[in-house]
């Protein structure tokens, strides 16, 4: 099975477990979580709900992708605070 074809088909899995559920907005329109709320929400299912195998690791697939991404973000928010204090008033940079 080609990876396309087999990403194809492991999205459709890890939807249908979510829509199974009633969380139709759990997932983004790229089947991939949505926000951390719902990151959260699908970590207590791993922690509490009876699943298979296959849907604990897409889940935690999913996790991961999610925080990584979230990782990123609150990196370059860092980043562009730290930049924006060492410019110092009109632009001039005040840290050296």
């Amino acid at each position: 099975m080609d990876t396309n074809k087999h990403e194809s088909v492991k999205r459709a899995r890890l939807t249908a477990f979510f829509v199974q559920k009633k969380d139709m907005g759990i997932l983004s329109d790229d089947d991939e979580l949505r926000d951390g709320g719902t990151a959260l929400t699908a970590y207590a299912r791993m922690q509490f709900e009876e699943m298979s195998d296959y849907e604990r690791e897409e889940i935690r697939k999913a996790l991961l992708k999610y925080y990584e991404l979230d990782t990123m973000a609150m990196v370059r928010i860092y980043e562009g605070w730290k930049d924006l204090l060492q410019s110092g008033p009109g632009g001039t940079n005040v840290g050296g």
